[in-house]
This record gives C-alpha cells, structure tokens and sequence, in this order.
C-alpha cells in the first residue's frame, strides 16, 4: 500500500510539473476579426507577440466571410520579413482549406514579431479572418527534459499534451466551419424570405389586373346597351 501511494504521488507530482512545463513551453491566442478594406500600401491589422531565438511560431487562420475569402498575410521579425503570401480560402474541400492556412516558421531572431492581415485586394468587401497562433520555446522543453528518468510515464505525458493541442485545432476548425455554414444557411433564409415576398407582390398585382380586365368588359358591354 505504501509502494502504490508512493507511486501515485509521484505521478501526480509528475503530471503537475510537465503541465507548468506545457503551460510556458505553449501559448495559444485564438481570435476572430474583421478587416476593413485597405488602400495600397497600407499595413492593415497587426498583432504583436514576443518570440525567443530558436522558438516555433505555428499559425492556423482562415477567411470566413467577405468577397473572394482571400487575405494577405505578412509575418515579420524585428527586423526582417519572414511570410508574406496572399490566400484564397473558396476551395470546396476544407482540407485544402485547412491545409492551405497551416504555417509554421522558425524564429531566427529574438524580439516582438508582427502578424499583419491586409485587405488590399478588396475596395469595398471587408473580410472576417478567424485566427490562431501558437508559440514554443526551446528553453523550457529542455528544462522538461530533466524528467528523463520517469521514462515511459514523461513520454506518455508528452504525447497526452501533443494530443491535446490537436485537439485545439480540431476545434478552432471546427468553430471556422460553423460560421460558414451558420452564414450560408442566414443568407438562404434570406432569398427565401425575399422570394415569397416577390411571389406575393405578383399575384397581388396579377389579381388586380384580373379585376381591372373583367370591370372594363361589364363597363363596355353597359355603353354598347345604351347606345
């Protein structure tokens, strides 16, 4: 008995540790905006987030609504560009879609980078971007790698932890999807609305112009009695 609760302590001393080591070695930041049209040359809608030398940055984003689903996104250093691409998220296959708005980059240089979405393609069409970046740090995984000697339990931790961040992009995803489809089913309600109102617009004005048709007959036929 004390054996297993020694055991059981460990491993919840264990689980403790590796999730403050997940909590700094990972930041997650999800967010949806819209962003107005631009004029050329303009550096449209940044966010700035501090990276460490040698740290990942791992980016999903997807246009959800507005124009063609095109973006322009540029991610810079302190001092140098490192991504600048324009996308187009109308492809009927979400994989694709999901494929197409995966980056991830490493970060050469230490300091504040800048994730800037630009609408510049667009003159009147303002676009809603929903987005979510992701940041490691080389630092504390090592300082996790201490925990070596537990051996299987830390590798079992790990793959727990990676699962669970697949599962944070399973669900950004999945909200992207919703706002899609919620939007879709919005804008059909709306065509059917307007059609039953032009449906009915014309049969009040086919009747009316029935009635008009038959009162000028009696009204013709009661000159032609009198004369």
């Amino acid at each position: 008995m004390a054996a297993t609760a020694h055991l059981i302590a460990r491993l919840f001393v264990l689980c403790v540790v590796a999730g403050v080591g997940r909590a700094q070695s990972w930041s997650w930041s999800a967010l949806t905006l819209q962003v107005e049209p631009k004029a050329e040359g303009a550096s449209g809608q940044c966010f700035y987030e501090e990276f460490e030398q040698g740290a990942k940055l791992e980016m999903d984003y997807e246009v959800i609504r507005g124009g063609l689903l095109d973006i322009r996104l540029v991610i810079s250093g302190p001092s140098t560009p490192l991504y600048d691409k324009v996308s187009f998220f109308n492809r009927e296959d979400d994989a694709a879609n999901e494929k197409l708005g995966h980056i991830v980059l490493d970060v050469v240089q230490p300091g504040v980078h800048s994730i800037c979405f630009n609408n510049v393609m667009s003159r009147w069409t303002a676009k809603v971007v929903s987005f979510a970046v992701k940041s490691s740090s080389p630092k504390d995984t090592i300082e996790n790698a201490k925990l070596e000697h537990l051996g299987p339990v830390v590798d079992s931790v790990i793959k727990v932890s990676e699962e669970l961040d697949a599962i944070e992009r399973i669900q950004h995803h999945l909200r992207i999807r919703e706002q899609l489809h919620r939007d879709t089913q919005e804008s059909t309600n709306s065509r059917v609305q307007w059609l039953a109102i032009s449906k009915a617009i014309i049969l009040i004005s086919l009747s009316s112009l029935q009635l008009f048709f038959i009162r000028s007959w009696f009204s013709d036929v009661g000159q032609r009695r009198r004369v």
